[in-house]
C-alpha cells in the first residue's frame, strides 16, 4: 500500500473519530444543562419552603409550574434561535458528510443518476480549477468518458477512437541504411537505393469504454500499411470521408508504406485469388510482421491489397489470434520491418488518451540526419528541449504517470547525411557532362 492511499485512510478514521467525539459531547452538555436547571428547581422550590413556611403545597406547585414554563419557553426561544442561527451550519456538516462519504466510500456514487454524477464532477472541478473557462474546457474534454453504455448507443456522432483509451505505449525505431536479404524482392536499383530501412516495435495496453471501439472482439485482427500519406492523415484526424476508410476503417493499426510505384506493382501482381499464398510469403519475408495479444502470438492468415474502386490503398495484414476476445482490455505486441523513402517522416500519433509514452528512435548517425518534431500536448515536459538527443544517435521521449491527449505525438524527418547528398550530386554531375 502506498503512503498516501494509508495517510487518506487515516485521515478518513480521524475525521470519523472527531465527529463521534462532537456528538457525545453535545448529547452530554444537553444532559448536564437539564440536570442543571432541574437541581436549580428543586433548590430553589426547598429555598421557598424555608424562607414562607406558611406556603401551602398547592403554592409549591404553583412556583413550581411557573418556574417550569418560563424554562420551557426560554428553552423554546433558545432552540428555534439556535435552529435560525445553525441552519447554515448545519447544511454545511451535512455537506461535508456527503462528501466525506462520497470521497472514502466510492461505491455511495452508485446511488445516484448518471446526470447527478456528472453534476457532482463538474461542481468538483469548478471549485479546484477556480476558473470557469478553464473548468468548462475540462468538463467538455470528459463529456465522452462520463458516458454509460446507454449514452454510447444513443450517440451517433462518437466515433471509434472516443471509446477507448491506452494505459500504457512504448513504440522504438531502429533505422538502418542497408538493404537485407529480406528487401531483395524490391525492383528498384539497388546501386542506387531510395530507402533506408526501419524495424519497429510497438507494445500498448487498450481499455475500450464501450463495445463501438472494440477492433479486438473477434479473432481475426487486421493492421494496414497505407500507400498514401494523406489517407492515414485521415484516419489519424477522425475524417469520415475518404474511400481509405472504406478500406482500413477495422484495423487496430496503420502505418505509412512509402514505396516507389514500380514496388507497389510487385504486390499488385499477386493480388488475385491464384497468388493469394505467394503474396501472403512475400509480405511475410520482406515485412516479418510479429503480432501478440495478451501473451497469445497470431498466424499471419491472410494478406491483400487493399483496393476500393479500381484504387490500390496499401496492404492489409489479417492475423488469426486465439486472444480472449470477451475482455475489455488487452496488452497488445507488434513487431515488423519496412522500407521507406528519403526525405520522409517517420510518425507516432496519439489518437487516444495515452498514459506513460515512451517513444525512441535510434539511428546510423554518420549516414543520416534526423530532426524531431514533437507535439505531445502535456507542456514543458514533452517539448523539443527536455527530450534527449544522444551523442551516438538516438531520440528518445519518456513520460511517467502523465496522461497525453489526441491529437499528439511525434515526427522525424529521416534525410540521408549532407556529406552522403553531397557526394551524391557530385557524382550526378559528372554524369551529366
Amino acid at each position: 500500500m502506498d503512503n498516501s492511499a494509508n495517510d487518506k485512510r487515516v485521515n478518513a478514521h480521524d475525521s470519523e473519530q472527531r465527529k463521534k467525539i462532537n456528538k457525545q459531547n453535545k448529547k452530554l452538555g444537553y444532559v448536564l444543562l437539564y440536570v442543571g436547571v432541574l437541581l436549580l428547581i428543586i433548590f430553589g422550590e426547598i429555598f421557598l419552603f424555608v424562607s414562607d413556611p406558611d406556603a401551602s403545597l398547592m403554592d409549591l406547585l404553583k412556583d413550581t409550574v411557573g418556574n417550569l414554563m418560563g424554562v420551557l419557553a426560554a428553552f423554546l426561544v433558545f432552540d428555534i434561535a439556535h435552529e435560525w442561527m445553525s441552519k447554515e451550519s448545519y447544511a454545511s456538516e451535512i455537506s461535508e458528510q456527503i462528501l466525506d462519504t462520497l470521497m472514502y466510500h466510492p461505491e455511495a456514487m452508485e446511488l445516484y443518476e448518471n446526470e447527478q454524477k456528472k453534476v457532482f464532477v463538474n461542481a468538483f472541478i469548478g471549485s479546484i480549477v477556480d476558473d470557469k473557462d478553464a473548468a468548462d474546457m475540462i468538463e467538455n474534454h470528459l463529456e465522452t468518458y462520463l458516458l454509460t453504455p446507454e449514452d454510447f448507443k444513443q450517440k451517433a456522432n462518437l466515433t471509434a477512437g472516443d471509446c477507448r483509451i491506452k494505459t500504457a505505449f512504448s513504440y522504438r525505431f531502429v533505422l538502418e541504411t542497408e538493404r537485407t536479404q529480406a528487401f531483395q524482392s524490391l525492383r528498384t536499383d539497388v546501386a542506387h537505393d531510395p530507402y533506408f530501412y526501419v524495424q519497429e516495435e510497438l507494445n500498448y495496453t487498450v481499455k475500450y469504454l464501450d463495445p463501438k471501439g472494440n477492433n479486438m472482439n473477434g479473432e481475426f485482427v487486421k493492421i494496414g500499411l497505407i500507400y498514401d500519406n494523406g489517407g492515414l492523415d485521415a484516419f489519424l484526424r477522425g475524417s469520415k470521408n475518404g474511400e481509405e476508410r472504406e478500406v482500413f476503417k477495422n484495423c487496430i493499426f496503420r502505418e505509412i508504406l512509402d514505396i516507389e510505384a514500380e514496388d507497389k506493382a510487385i504486390f499488385k501482381e499477386l493480388q488475385d485469388q491464384d497468388h493469394q499464398a505467394e503474396l501472403r510469403a512475400l509480405a511475410h519475408r520482406m515485412f516479418r510482421p510479429h503480432l501478440t495479444i495478451d501473451r497469445t502470438k497470431g498466424e499471419l492468415y491472410d494478406v491483400q491489397v487493399g483496393s476500393f474502386k479500381g484504387r490500390d490503398y496499401g496492404l492489409l495484414f489479417t492475423f488469426k489470434v486465439a486472444h480472449d476476445q470477451t475482455l475489455t482490455e488487452h496488452d497488445v505486441s507488434l513487431i515488423f520491418h519496412m522500407p521507406k523513402r528519403w526525405d520522409s517522416i517517420i510518425e507516432v500519433a496519439l489518437v487516444e488518451p495515452t498514459k506513460d509514452p515512451q517513444i525512441s528512435i535510434s539511428y546510423n548517425e554518420d549516414a543520416m540526419d534526423v530532426e524531431m518534431y514533437s507535439f505531445l500536448n502535456k507542456g514543458d515536459a514533452s517539448s523539443y528541449d527536455n527530450t534527449l538527443e544522444e551523442e551516438n544517435g538516438v531520440y528518445s521521449i519518456a513520460l511517467s504517470n502523465e496522461w497525453v491527449f489526441p491529437m499528439s505525438g511525434t515526427v522525424f524527418f529521416v534525410r540521408k547525411d549532407a556529406r552522403i547528398r553531397k557526394l551524391e550530386n557530385e557524382r550526378g554531375a559528372g554524369v551529366n557532362k
